[in-house]
């Protein structure tokens, strides 16, 4: 895990402050005459904040903060705000909306009212409900995490800092995230692993979906100053609900790869096949796992196989912060020459932030 030389800085503080700043953003004045009614009776004014994961976020005037409804609790809503309304199908609704049950059938059916347009489903199909904001930091999600870990028998010392931010419009969503993960003594050797990638997807009906990938990756255990990736992929979801989704896709990459001096290596653009998926689910109300593996077949190097894997557990230790276990995997079975690492393993654990 160690190479020679200097310590160095992590780099991208650009990137990583920009995405942090997100956070930061201010906030703005909303409609708050939102009504929910509760299958108990219960009837609230305010503000819908949105649903997700089988709970609805609501917030009224006299609330310090946004409180949890059971989304199987809730009987009504009734808003003329903006919502944006994920089924499990993948259908994608906009517009302000009336929700309810129908009389005779079930508390467990809903129809959904959009301005003149109405949709009969059941109550555990609506997905997610997002308010659609004008401003457009408001309609961010995402979150930060740090790690830092020191050994003083060695002076050893190791620090990450991850960010992720989606921005959904429609049907369609763009990703970004940065994870830097640094290592290192003060007098001694150190080594780095930073990669920055953006994610577009964009979906054609209630199973399909088309995107795009581009990934700058840096890794001194593999002494790779930089690999950039960008290509198109196609992908099927399997699994969407309220708790668990699961994709896979395939597609085509290009790849231009710059080894460091040591390897002498020059500069090389590869083309590669590409195929994968996509795994998250969320548990026991305070658990959350995130997995993507990718796997890409040289079309340009015969016999070299490439793979990309990174999976997070996060466990809520309070509203909106949790404690994350981080594992990420980087291997190449051709590397450029025999005493070039293969692969670049690294877990880690953190406390993290989600807006």
């Amino acid at each position: 895990m160690m190479s020679r030389g200097a310590i160095r800085r992590p780099s991208w503080p650009l990137v990583i402050s920009l995405i942090i700043s997100i956070c930061a953003s201010s906030a703005h004045a909303k409609r708050d005459d939102d009504v929910v009614i509760l299958k108990n009776g219960d009837r609230l004014t305010g503000e819908i904040k949105g649903l997700q994961r089988g709970e609805l976020r609501f917030k009224s005037s006299y609330m310090a903060e946004a409180v949890r409804l059971d989304w199987t609790k809730v009987q009504r809503l009734e808003s003329k705000s903006a919502f944006l309304v994920l089924l499990t199908d993948g259908q994608l609704l906009t517009g302000s909306m009336r929700v309810g049950p129908i009389a005779g059938i079930g508390d467990n059916i809903f129809v959904i009212e959009f301005q003149k347009n109405s949709l009969v489903v059941k109550q555990l199909d609506v997905v997610k409900i997002t308010p659609v904001e004008a401003n457009f930091w408001h309609q961010l999600e995402g979150s930060v995490d740090f790690g830092f870990s020191f050994t003083s028998g060695n002076n050893q010392y190791q620090t990450e800092l991850a960010a992720t931010t989606t921005y959904r419009r429609g049907d369609q969503s763009m990703t970004v995230s940065v994870d830097s993960v640094f290592s290192g003594q003060p007098k001694g050797t150190s080594t780095a692993r930073k990669e920055f990638t953006f994610d577009y997807r964009k979906q054609l009906n209630e199973k399909y979906y088309v995107g795009g990938l581009l990934d700058f990756l840096s890794s001194d255990q593999q002494s790779l100053d930089l690999r950039t990736t960008v290509g198109g992929l196609i992908g099927r979801n399997l699994v969407q609900s309220e708790r668990t989704r699961f994709s896979i896709f395939g597609g085509l990459v290009a790849n231009r790869e710059k080894y460091s001096a040591e390897v002498n290596q020059a500069r090389k653009t590869n083309l590669d096949a590409l195929t994968g998926f996509d795994f998250s689910t969320f548990r026991f109300k305070t658990t959350d796992i995130r997995s993507r593996f990718m796997l890409f077949p040289s079309l340009t190097t015969p016999g070299r196989m490439r793979m990309q894997a990174t999976s997070d557990l996060n466990i809520e230790i309070a509203k909106d912060l949790y404690w994350g276990f981080h594992v990420y995997e980087n291997y190449d079975s051709k590397p450029p020459l025999l005493f070039t690492k293969k692969n670049d393993l690294g877990v880690s654990t953190s406390v993290g932030w989600k807006f």
